[in-house]
């Protein structure tokens, strides 16, 4: 029924944006979801048949997103039990290089390291389709060698993932000034998969970790050779990395002598809190610099936490932050007492982990780097 449901709005959209798309196109798709893409990837406010767009979000398009993800948050759920495999912390770890991959590779893109229109694949919310589009394809791949066999699926997916990434370069290469050149794709990817392949057993978990690896360890190369000649700021990274870290620790120590708190123990949980200490107290230290380390002026793109900024000189903001995931920590708690929500509670946790991590981490490697 949700699907029907979907697929009937699409084609309302579609018909709409040819029959009448001042309204539909112009003051609607363009406004509130391209022309903010577009306008991110050009650094400047962009027009369109008068109307105008800046990058960032609004209450529209964050309202939007969440129903989007909400819906593919169901789907994926369905999908995991279909494939009897097990939402928890375990299956979390084998994902976080690929969660790490996003916040690099979006750095990437503010770098300049991608060209118009390549660029637009690796600017929210395009870098997360490309993301979900991978970890469906590393998901059922690792699916059917686990289950199934693991020589030729293995065979295929490197060969795959190679012959892709040739295509990619000969048809973007030149969109993509530091992309990793062909041979070093193809050789890290066959070295990856190689040891993977000696293992007795190789488990799912154990394919999505190093498959994970693979974009990220890509991303990152790229990464040091742009940031090679940038004026390091490890200071910040030190200052906003370790007060998430104290955070985190002081929820754990609370969860380890708290015996009615114990749930803050729980790696879930705790992966919760560290990411948005880390997403909140960046964005508070880097737009006001507090401590004053001489930090570039950035900005604030999310209306809600634009908000929270203005009315507190900015600290009301990442306590705010904090006390929210506590209170989604309870009701999860809560909730994860009918054990039939087990799995589903410990997906919107992992959920509720990239919300706070990858935007975090993306704005602690920006201003690392100086930009």
């Amino acid at each position: 029924m949700i699907l029907v449901g979907i697929i009937g709005f699409l084609v309302v959209v579609t018909l709409g944006c040819i029959f009448f798309p001042e309204i539909f196109y112009d003051r609607w798709i363009w406004k509130y979801y391209w022309g903010p893409v577009v306008a991110d990837a050009l650094g400047k406010e962009v027009v369109y048949h008068g109307v105008e767009a800046r990058e960032g979000y609004t209450i529209v398009s964050e309202v939007t997103y969440g129903i989007i993800a909400i819906l593919s948050l169901y789907y994926i759920y369905r999908l995991l039990k279909r494939l009897r495999i097990s939402i928890d912390w375990s299956f979390c770890k084998s994902l976080i290089p690929l969660f790490i991959f996003g916040s690099v590779a979006r750095v990437l893109e503010d770098v300049g390291c991608f060209r118009i229109p390549l660029s637009y694949w690796f600017i929210s919310p395009l870098i997360y389709v490309q993301i979900a589009v991978y970890f469906l394809l590393i998901l059922l791949t690792g699916w059917i060698i686990e289950n199934r066999n693991k020589t030729m699926p293995l065979f295929l997916y490197g060969i795959s993932l190679s012959i892709s990434y040739l295509i990619f370069w000969i048809l973007f290469g030149d969109l993509a000034r530091c992309a990793l050149h062909p041979m070093i794709f193809i050789l890290m990817t066959a070295m990856i998969l190689t040891i993977l392949y000696f293992r007795k057993k190789v488990t799912l978990l154990d394919f999505l970790f190093s498959s994970s690896l693979i974009p990220l360890l890509s991303s990152l190369i790229s990464f040091v050779s742009i940031s090679s000649g940038s004026d390091l700021r490890l200071d910040v990274f030190s200052v906003c990395f370790g007060i998430a870290f104290l955070v985190t620790s002081v929820f754990f120590l609370l969860g380890r002598f708290g015996a009615r708190i114990d749930f803050f123990r729980n790696p879930l949980n705790l992966s919760m809190i560290f990411a948005h200490a880390l997403d909140g107290f960046t964005s508070y230290v880097t737009i006001y610099d507090p401590f004053g380390m001489g930090i570039p002026i950035y900005g604030e793109k999310h209306p809600v936490s634009l908000f929270f900024m203005d009315v507190s000189s900015g600290i009301l903001y990442p306590i705010v932050k904090i006390f929210l995931i506590v209170l989604i920590i309870y009701i999860f708690e809560i909730s994860e007492r009918e054990k039939e929500y087990g799995d589903m509670v410990n997906l919107l946790r992992i959920a509720v982990f990239i919300l706070g991590f990858s935007p975090g981490l993306r704005d602690l490697l920006r201003v690392t780097i100086s930009v």
